[in-house]
């Protein structure tokens, strides 16, 4: 058990929660699809060891790997969409305060 506690130290808890979110959509995902386990696998190019780890939201998982499975699951635009600049506040502030800066005084 320490094994597992060792990863679960890795991340904070809304992080821990978000992995593991994942790993269940794309177990939900390739259950959808008919896939096994090895089927995923094999069309991501790893192990099953790889697909059973990223089900179970271990974050010791490269990213790559969780990457191309979301991407052979045609489930990137989600990820893509969640991290749009423009949804972020604080790159919008931070985007117009720059802006603002580069007004030029009015002449007159």
């Amino acid at each position: 058990m320490v094994k597992k506690q060792m990863h679960a130290d890795l991340l904070p808890f809304e992080a821990e929660e978000v992995v593991t979110a994942l790993g269940e959509t794309v177990a939900l995902a390739r259950r959808a699809r008919e896939w096994t386990q090895s089927d995923l696998a094999a069309k991501m190019g790893t192990s099953v060891n790889t697909v059973v780890n990223i089900e179970k939201g271990r974050p010791s998982v490269g990213f790559g790997q969780v990457l191309n499975a979301l991407w052979v699951l045609d489930l990137l635009d989600g990820l893509r969409e969640a991290l749009d600049p423009e949804k972020d506040p604080v790159i919008q502030r931070a985007a117009m305060e720059r802006l603002k800066g580069r007004r030029r005084a009015p002449h007159g």
